[in-house]
């Protein structure tokens, strides 16, 4: 199962995209979409939990790696550790969103993703 080193490695594919489309809510949600969706023909249910899970925790990782580079010319590395600790669970729990709905039916991974991406919207906005 390659999808987690996807989701390590899809911050570094959609920050190009984020440069020109300026919505990281939606790209990145949708981005986590594709991950979870891969998931979704596996037949238990407590694994793709698990693997939603660690899409979250990777994407935010890999995600904090490329801010870092950003802190590092403004210097203050307390920054960057506040924003890995709230960071790691809004990944967590966006994914988690767009994967609940995607139980029940593949198709109402569109819910999820909307969902997901206003919860994404609002924490860019007030965080």
């Amino acid at each position: 199962m390659l999808t987690p080193l996807l989701a390590l490695i899809a911050p570094f594919i959609v920050w190009p995209i984020e440069l020109i489309l300026p919505y990281p809510h939606i790209i990145e949600e949708l981005a986590k979409a594709v991950l979870v969706f891969t998931l979704l023909d596996l037949p238990d249910r407590l694994t793709k939990i698990k693997l939603t899970i660690l899409i979250g925790v990777l994407f935010a990782f890999s995600e904090s790696v490329l801010y870092l580079f950003n802190i590092q010319m403004v210097g203050i590395m307390r920054t960057y550790f506040v924003r890995l600790l709230v960071t790691i669970p809004l990944h967590v729990i966006t994914t988690l969103i767009i994967l609940l709905p995607a139980l029940k039916n593949k198709k109402l991974i569109i819910v999820g993703v909307l969902f997901a991406s206003l919860i994404h919207y609002l924490f860019n906005l007030y965080i």
